[in-house]
């Protein structure tokens, strides 16, 4: 039969039989049709990925959601990472999962393999097993401990894991949003004297339109790669294509694949127009230091741009 549906109550005929039958797989497909997969955004610790202490890392409190299939992680959960390598760095990484075949979920490590320059493992999806990565982590060769700022957070990476949303996870508003902004001038210039009672009015209108089309704020990525050496400026132009800044936009600057600290390892000045970010580097003759910055900006009516 070409044509499906779900889901009626059964009736059962002579012999007690049912005429209808439901399975978990029915009501898993028909839930990944309305939610997507990912981590629920909130709270924001959600399965978040922490240091604890030596090799030892907790996941946080939280709950997942792989193609209608809900895992939820009621305590912090702790998992400990193999030691560090004496002669190379590695990249490990932290998932949570879908096993068809053992029909559970869970969350484990994924562990990388030591080389001069590490890549973390990659994720499994296939009829069987299906994998969403929370974090990544560098283990510093000799290490003796993991910190925070050794641990990448990939849950809003959408190509890896990514946040849940509803039926319509994005949708380009550019359009609608040019629309309203226009309907908004012709309003405002039709009228010399913009009396409250009339900004009120619009006001309202505007609230109850984005409400009931449920349009969830996309947060868009913008990155740049430096590779600096002893005779370059430390200091960074924010130049990213279609990038402007406001208040509110995350900056996040790696060095050589660590996560920065603001204040210390580097300086963002928001007075200047491109934002630049400058580093606290003494770099040697001869050295390469690669410094990876990363904004996240929160944006509604605005299609996503790949940078």
């Amino acid at each position: 039969m070409s044509i499906e549906y779900f889901f009626f109550n059964a009736v059962k005929n002579q012999a007690g039989v049912p005429d209808r039958t439901y399975n978990a797989q029915d009501f898993t497909s028909y839930l990944d049709k309305i939610v997507g997969s990912g981590v629920f955004p909130n709270p924001a610790t959600n399965l978040q990925v922490v240091a604890s202490s030596g090799f030892n890392i907790l996941v946080k409190a939280g709950s997942g959601w792989i193609e209608g299939h809900k895992m939820v992680n009621k305590t912090d959960y702790m998992l400990t990472l193999s030691p560090s390598d004496v002669l190379n760095d590695r990249i490990d990484r932290v998932i949570f999962f879908v096993d068809y075949s053992s029909r559970s979920m869970g969350i484990t490590v994924l562990e990388g393999t030591p080389a001069t320059t590490p890549t973390a493992p990659d994720i499994t999806r296939n009829q069987t097993r299906i994998e969403y990565s929370l974090a990544t982590i560098r283990i510093v060769k000799q290490s003796t401990a993991i910190t925070q700022a050794n641990i990448t957070d990939t849950r809003p990476d959408s190509t890896v894991c990514g946040w849940v949303a509803g039926l319509i996870q994005q949708v380009d508003t550019s359009e609608l949003y040019a629309q309203w902004e226009a309907a908004y001038q012709q309003y405002y210039n039709q009228t010399i004297n913009w009396t409250q009672a009339q900004q009120l009015a619009f006001e309202e209108w505007f609230r109850d339109l984005t409400e009931e089309l449920q349009i969830d704020t996309y947060i868009q990525e913008y990155k740049k790669d430096v590779a600096l050496t002893s005779g370059d400026s430390q200091t960074i132009l924010l130049d990213m294509t279609g990038y402007s800044y406001s208040a509110g936009d995350i900056i996040q600057v790696y060095i050589n694949g660590l996560l920065g600290v603001a204040g210390t390892d580097y300086t963002v000045n928001t007075g200047v127009n491109p934002v630049t970010v400058t580093t606290a580097l003494t770099i040697p003759a001869g050295i390469t230091e690669d410094i990876n910055i990363r904004v996240f900006k929160s944006l509604i009516g605005y299609s996503p741009i790949n940078p």
